[in-house]
């Protein structure tokens, strides 16, 4: 049986068996592995179509890993003294600026840098660099509360606060940046187009936010940690452009509190010290109605390092599919705690975690005369590396 569908005034027979072939066609390319994905753009222009699609970026994406993979900074497996585990596996970066701040979502890694953006896929080993405004002088105030002993904070370049996430109506990833001292200035970046928008900054109780914290990005919406002063939690929606407040127990906050996002959820976890040492994680149920639960309560006695009274903080990475929970400490300590046992077992002593590694194909499309593909990819002892034809660009290496 044949349709039929008009096109430019003309009649064109469409057979039904094209979309089933697709379908099929589709579903037989999600079972691959990455490195035939790769090899099979190349057979015709209809796969590399499928291939390269939003809706096909998207179904590997949400498609179940079989194993974790945690993405991390170091000289490998000798190094991290990480053994393997029967549900995670590590993905090393080797990369100039590897040890930078950084911001993560569903498997990029977003390098802001002095006058540059740094977007680096290592699934798809793509790196594309995006110009942004000169960053504005820190004022001897920011500078001091850089200088303090607080391992919990993030700051980056130029004293920004840093979002980085999906809009979830038309799927484009943005970066957005707010300046609060010496001038209040907020912009966004799409990486579709490359494009910097400007914002109109939060007002107060937002015009001092606590910059030194990373945001996390649930939804289609970033949220910042506002604990300067006052405690606030701050939303900007990807799509609208807007910004909101959302209401959070006082009680949870702390110096060390931290934001993210757990579960596809928006989490808040606190490190409460001796003599009970423990890591209670609060998630938001409800953002509408701004339902909050206690979602996890850790012991962490018998893992802590130092005197009672020194500080401690823990960030949690992920849950796995069997609900355990991965997490690392200032130590540089990966541990696995296993929900059902109330057990800790430490994966790594000595391993910089950067975020959970997620497999995503979306291109790094460039409008700028560089295609991603012009990144060579070489092999050598230390993994997958990544050349740009300019100098000066980071070369990037994925050791798997």
């Amino acid at each position: 049986m044949q349709t039929r569908e008009i096109m430019g005034g003309k009649e064109k027979n469409l057979n039904p068996m094209d979309y089933l072939v697709t379908d099929l066609l589709e579903e037989i390319l999600l079972g691959l592995p990455l490195k035939s994905v790769f090899r099979f753009k190349t057979v015709s222009k209809q796969w590399r179509s499928i291939l390269e699609s939003r809706r096909f970026v998207d179904m590997r994406l949400k498609k179940v890993q079989k194993k974790l993979k945690i993405l991390a900074v170091g000289e490998g497996r000798t190094m991290s003294g990480f053994e393997g585990d029967e549900e995670i596996e590590m993905i090393y970066l080797h990369c100039d600026d590897a040890t930078q701040p950084s911001l993560t979502f569903d498997g990029l890694v977003c390098i802001p840098k002095p006058g540059w953006i740094n977007v680096l896929n290592p699934s798809t080993r793509q790196l594309r660099r995006f110009p942004c405004s000169p960053d504005h002088p820190v004022s001897p105030f920011c500078l001091n509360r850089q200088l303090r002993v607080w391992p919990y904070l993030t700051f980056f370049p130029g004293n920004w606060a840093m979002g980085f996430g999906r809009d979830k109506v038309n799927g484009c990833y943005k970066v957005v940046r707010m300046c609060f001292d010496p001038v209040e200035e907020c912009e966004v970046l799409d990486l579709e187009t490359g494009e910097w928008r400007k914002l109109i900054p939060p007002g107060p109780p937002f015009h001092d936010m606590d910059v030194g914290r990373k945001s996390a990005c649930v939804n289609g919406s970033i949220y910042w940690l506002k604990l300067l002063w006052d405690f606030k939690l701050l939303a900007l929606n990807l799509h609208t452009l807007e910004f909101r407040n959302v209401s959070v127990p006082h009680k949870w906050f702390s110096l060390d509190t931290q934001i993210m996002n757990l579960e596809d959820r928006l989490a808040i976890a606190k490190t409460k010290g001796g003599p009970e040492w423990e890591l209670e994680i609060l998630s938001l149920m409800d953002s509408e109605e701004e339902l909050w639960s206690k979602t996890y309560s850790i012991t962490l006695a018998s893992i802590i390092i130092g005197l009672p009274w020194e500080h401690s903080w823990f960030t949690v990475v992920t849950v796995s599919k069997l609900g355990n929970l991965v997490l690392y400490d200032k130590h540089k300590r990966l541990f696995k705690y296993n929900t059902k046992t109330n057990e800790i077992c430490c994966l790594s002593s000595n391993i910089s975690v950067i975020s959970l590694c997620l497999e995503n194909l979306a291109p790094l499309r460039s409008d700028s005369g560089h295609h991603p593909d012009d990144y060579k990819i070489r092999i050598s002892s230390c993994g997958l590396c990544l050349k740009h034809p300019e100098a000066g660009i980071p070369t990037v290496a994925v050791d798997r």
